[in-house]
């Protein structure tokens, strides 16, 4: 600030302190913002009409459940500048941006005192189809709360701003989850005078059940050769996903994930991990991590508490061409990046805690810039700091600082003698770094150091390095559980199914374990309440009480009392979800004499007593509740709807205080407040408080849904009434929950018309999924019985529940409307999936396509369905005529056109199609890559036969050239380049050209495949051109064994999977019976080759290069 010069009395010198201070302070001062940020965005389409239910997929190593989301994965191929909303929170050192409109991505954090973007800026928003529902985009911070990669990443979430009282300032995030029901919300703070910001995340569960949960923060971080991650020093082993997978960190020796590291690799330097790769930290046991590019001289520090933010973890595509190809369709100039994550009750993927009910988990997480230092050894919430031995005694020392100290002590010690010592001051500005002369023989461990505040003699930060012990010896890897029948007792019986529950495994069934567990012992507690539970969650209330009863006499048998009331406690839910009040109330109070059980007993309790309308008695249960977990917002917030009941307004006001200054985001308790606000205040301020509360709740149905439900569940139906009438748009639950409301209030009239209104909507989007609509559907379709819709919405529903009834509110539905083409393609999927009946599955896809064919997805599911029952390819042919325009508007539509194209022999049509195409990258496996080369490879073989061999030539080359810019993911090196080299070379020996021709067999046989398949017949192939018929004959005999062995096991199930669909057996098998015939045609066994062939395409018509290689 200037200061005009004049001669300086007390006064004035008191005034230009003043001034001064005010400056600072002004400087000081957090900012917060909402804005409109303008950013080339490559938009997604709105998200499929279909509801998509659970198939067996994986989805990062768990289960991939969608419904009640729908998919959001058709996006653009062209960018426009799109309108996003941002929040902006800044002080004098950092600017960060929150995008709720982008799942509430913390989209980029920079360091002021430099440009440097400490969090992965993007400066496009270029979704590709990484997400469980799709769309997917890089850069920011994203919070996975609940599953990896949360569902709703790339939707908008809840949000608010807040100033504080320290004056920091907060944005606020969050949802309610609506798989399981819970909420969650990160505040994300900056405060004055600081470099770094803070989350204060809190995973609550307001649901009478214990559900499993997974938390990271996928911190992204710009990258290049320079950049090195650094764990701990602590932390000497990495694991991979699911700990099947185990390696020295940071020099790795071992195979790690398929990866040959035994040469001696530093995994935590980027540029040496060529392939994506994941790596987690093995017991960690310090608050920090984080990475520095040593080019740039800076980087990024994370800081939790390690016993609660357990999990550390570095993810990257990979330096090599295959990584950057596909990292390079994620963005436009912001280069490559890693993820930085850090994990909170989780220590690897999948990795799920229990959270019991109404349980809050709660934790603090912090980020910085750090600069000028050269790197780190030790970081906490003051700053880090880097000590490093260096030749000739030097010592290198650097401090960083994420506040401004005037005074700052800085000292190294050799021994425990001070060596050096400075006072400076020292700020996120200004760091200090020196290289230090000792002039004693020292070791690294013999150095210490310290920063200590002289204004306070405060301890900001102190390192000595430590020495690492290493055993060699590498943690036990997990391993595929075995069969039920193979289990020794019904602990592990029990365990297994728990676990297999526990992490939502794809692969196996939960009740297979269960099951076997009570054939060997009926009566086992665990177990029956193990099943209970399911049956419970899944809607079937008779079926769960006959599971708990067994629980309960076995507990309780001889009149004892038992230590673990959960089978009672559930028991006494279960009855009151039948509408058995009496003895739900008995089952519930025998359930609050467990402490575990006390509070989430006594709410129900309370919930009772306010169906009856005895809310004075009602009181009195939750304050008994809340005397055990006062934490519990659902108790918190009926207990002052019950207050206001009673007419207690102050007091159910003080009730909500405290959720309305921590939790602004809890809706409950906004609208509580207005109704009390209504009542207390005058009207400007219940009108300002309504408007804030809408504004929060977004207009987003499932907000306004939620909210209402909860207050029926309390039995307050006129409060719920009014919230579902302040909603402004359409949703066919809003209009069926108003006639439900009506007709509880004996408006039979208005019922029926809101029960009309909903009838006549679209079905668009009609994915209910809560427990409570199904008596709210049931009822509308005792209204109208004929009418389809209820029954369709009911199916939908139950489905992921249960599939059989599921399937028989389907059938209603098209038995009142034949034409509701959307029922009978859920029927199709219904029968395919759960039913195994692949005709029934047909004729009702058919049938869907006989009211509606203009939806890709029939066609991307369809088809799969033609191709397992061997359905003739002419028919199949049949189903895409005319149809291109339709199915190219989605991947797997049109992937599965092109597949039938090659197999019908129309390659060149489907090169011309893939000619005009632009596949979006899809992780785990989308076929785009096998069908592109598949097509083209036919056609090339095409020209190869009309020796057209420069025409040839071209198609064989333009596959090696498309491996870096298709969207399939695939680049240099993917598993077909060794057939593709083959017919390269086969082109340029026609041609004459020997010497191209050699070069190519030559790099077909170069690539190593490390699991057994056809390939490695073109390999064999390339061998017999290259005259080494010893090794050609190695690879032939090869497939014969594999073959053989797979036809002998039979299907197969990979524990461990990722990603995708369990292959069908048949699928399975004959590509079993492929790999035996290709062998013995490369040993010139053409009858074993012939029949083999023959063999794998009666299994499966589509096996396209068995059919090939037969037909040459």
């Amino acid at each position: 600030m200037y200061l005009k010069s004049f001669k300086l009395t007390g006064s004035i010198v008191a005034l230009q302190f003043i001034i001064l201070l005010t400056c600072e302070t002004l400087v000081a001062q957090v900012k917060i913002s909402e804005q409109e940020w303008i950013i080339p965005t490559y938009k997604v389409s709105p998200p499929d009409k279909n509801p998509m239910f659970f198939k067996g997929e994986s989805y990062q190593g768990a289960s991939k459940y969608i419904y009640p989301y729908g998919l959001n994965d058709v996006i653009a191929n062209e960018k426009t500048d799109h309108p996003w909303k941002a929040l902006i929170l800044e002080n004098e050192y950092i600017k960060l941006c929150v995008t709720p409109e982008i799942g509430g991505k913390l989209y980029y954090s920079t360091d002021k005192t430099n440009g440097y973007n400490f969090v992965y800026k993007n400066n496009v928003v270029k979704p590709s189809n990484i997400g469980m529902l799709g769309a997917w985009v890089s850069g920011g911070i994203e919070w996975c709360v609940i599953h990896h990669h949360r569902a709703s990443t790339f939707q908008s979430v809840d949000y608010d701003l807040a100033e504080n009282e320290d004056g920091s300032k907060t944005i606020w995030i969050g949802e309610t989850e609506p798989r399981h029901r819970m909420r969650w919300t990160i505040g994300i703070s900056v405060y004055p005078g600081k470099s770094y910001y803070s989350a204060e995340v809190k995973i609550l569960n307001p649901t009478s059940y214990t559900n499993t949960f997974l938390y990271w923060a996928n911190v992204a971080a710009h990258t290049n050769k320079d950049y090195q991650v650094i764990f701990p020093p602590s932390v000497q082993i990495a694991t991979y996903h699911a700990k099947n997978s185990f390696t020295n960190w940071p020099v790795s020796k071992e195979v790690y994930n398929g990866e040959d590291f035994t040469k001696g690799v530093d995994l935590s330097w980027w540029k040496n991990s060529v392939n994506q790769n994941s790596y987690f930290s093995y017991d960690l046991k310090e608050d920090f991590i984080g990475a520095y590019d040593h080019g740039k001289e800076t980087g990024t520090v994370h800081i939790g508490d390690h016993n609660i933010v357990k999990g550390a973890k570095l993810w990257e595509w990979g330096s090599g061409i295959y990584g950057q190809t596909k990292e390079g369709r994620l963005t436009e100039n912001d280069g490559p990046y890693v993820e930085i994550m850090v994990g909170a009750f989780s220590d690897n993927q999948p990795d799920y805690s229990w959270i019991r009910p109404y349980e809050v988990k709660s934790f603090k997480q912090y980020w910085y810039p750090v600069k000028d230092i050269q790197g780190f050894k030790y970081a906490n919430l003051n700053g880090a700091v880097n000590l490093e031995k260096r030749e000739d005694n030097k010592v290198f020392l650097g401090y960083y600082s994420t506040q401004k100290v005037s005074k700052a002590k800085i000292i190294l010690k050799r021994k425990g003698e001070v060596v050096f010592e400075k006072v400076m001051e020292i700020s996120p500005e200004t760091a200090f770094a020196q290289s230090i002369k000792i002039d004693a023989s020292f070791i690294a461990t013999d150095l210490s150091t310290e920063m200590i505040n002289l204004e306070n003699n405060e301890v900001l930060i102190a390192y000595q390095p430590i020495e690492k012990k290493e055993d060699g010896k590498l943690p036990e890897t997990v391993k595929k559980p075995d069969l039920p029948k193979d289990f020794k007792t019904v602990e592990e019986l029990y365990l297994a199914g728990s676990r297999i529950k526990q992490f939502h495994n794809p692969t196996l069934n939960a009740m297979d374990y269960f099951d076997e567990a009570l054939k060997r012992d009926p009566s086992d507690v665990r177990t029956n309440i193990a099943i209970g539970i399911v049956n419970l969650r899944n809607g079937e209330y008779n079926l769960a009480r006959s599971y708990f009863n067994k629980a309960i006499k076995r507990l309780t048998n001889d009149y004892t009392r038992p230590s673990d009331c959960e089978a009672l406690y559930l028991q006494g839910l279960t009855l009151k979800a039948l509408e058995l009040y009496d003895e739900a109330i008995d089952t519930l109070y025998r359930a609050t004499w467990d402490y575990a059980y006390h509070s989430a007993a006594y709410i129900e309790l309370a919930r009772i007593s306010c169906l009856k309308g005895d809310f004075q008695k009602s009181l009195g249960q939750i304050n008994e509740s809340l005397s055990t977990n006062t934490n519990n917002n659902s108790a918190i917030n009926l207990k002052a709807s019950i207050q206001r009941k009673l007419g207690d307004f102050q007091s159910a006001r003080a009730t909500l205080s405290n959720i309305i200054e921590k939790d602004p985001l809890d809706f409950r308790a906004a609208n509580e407040n207005y109704l009390l606000a209504k009542i207390i205040d005058n009207r400007q301020n219940s009108e300002k408080i309504l408007a804030d509360l809408n504004h929060k709740m977004r207009d987003f149905d499932q907000n306004y849904l939620e909210l209402a439900v909860g207050y029926l569940n309390d039995g307050l139906t006129n409060e719920a009434e009014e919230i579902l009438r302040r909603f402004k748009g359409t949703n066919q639950m809003v209009s069926y929950y108003l006639g439900y409301i009506q007709d509880k209030n004996g408006n039979m009239t208005e019922a029926e018309k809101f029960f009309k209104a909903a009838s006549d909507q679209s079905v668009d989007y009609g994915f209910p999924y809560r427990l409570e609509s199904i008596k709210v559907l049931n009822l509308a379709s005792k209204y109208h019985p004929d009418d389809a819709k209820p029954y369709y919405y009911l199916g939908n529903l139950l489905y992921d529940k249960q599939p059989q009834k599921a399937i028989e509110y389907w059938e209603r539905a098209v038995k009142y409307d034949s034409s509701l083409a959307i029922a009978w393609r859920n029927l199709g999927w219904g029968y395919y999936q759960f039913s195994h009946d692949l005709p029934k599955a047909i004729n009702a896809y058919e049938m869907a396509f006989a009211f509606k064919k203009n939806d890709p997805v029939y066609y991307a599911e369809l088809d799969p369905l033609y191709e397992m029952s061997n359905t003739s390819i002419k028919k199949r042919l049949k189903l895409f005529e005319g149809a291109h325009e339709i199915v190219k508007q989605r991947d797997d539509s049109f992937v599965r056109e092109i597949i039938v194209l090659n197999l019908a022999g129309e390659s060149e049509k489907a090169v011309k199609y893939l000619s005009k195409s632009n596949f979006h990258y899809r992780e785990g496996s989308s076929r785009v890559r096998d069908v592109t080369v598949d097509a083209h490879l036919l056609l090339g073989k095409k020209f190869l036969a009309e020796k057209k061999y420069e025409q040839a030539l071209q198609q064989f080359l333009s596959i090696v050239k498309s491996s870096d810019d298709s969207q399939s993911g695939h680049g240099t090196g993917d598993i077909r380049s060794p057939q593709i080299n083959y017919y390269i070379g086969l082109a340029y020996e026609a041609l004459s050209k020997k010497t191209n021709a050699k070069s190519y067999f030559t790099m077909s046989t170069e690539q190593s495949i490390n699991e057994t398949n056809y390939i490695l017949y073109y390999q064999g192939l390339s061998y017999l051109k290259l005259g080494n018929k010893t090794k050609a004959f190695e690879y032939f005999n090869s497939l014969i064994e594999k073959g053989n062995k797979r036809i002998k096991q039979g299907s197969e199930i990979d524990f461990f999977a990722k990603f995708g669909e369990h292959e069908a057996e048949n699928v399975q098998q004959s590509n079993a019976y492929m790999m035996k015939g290709l062998g013995y045609k490369g040993l010139g066994d053409n009858n074993a080759a012939t029949e083999n062939l023959k063999k794998a395409l009666e299994l499966s018509a589509s096996n396209l290069f068995a059919n090939v290689e037969l037909q040459n």
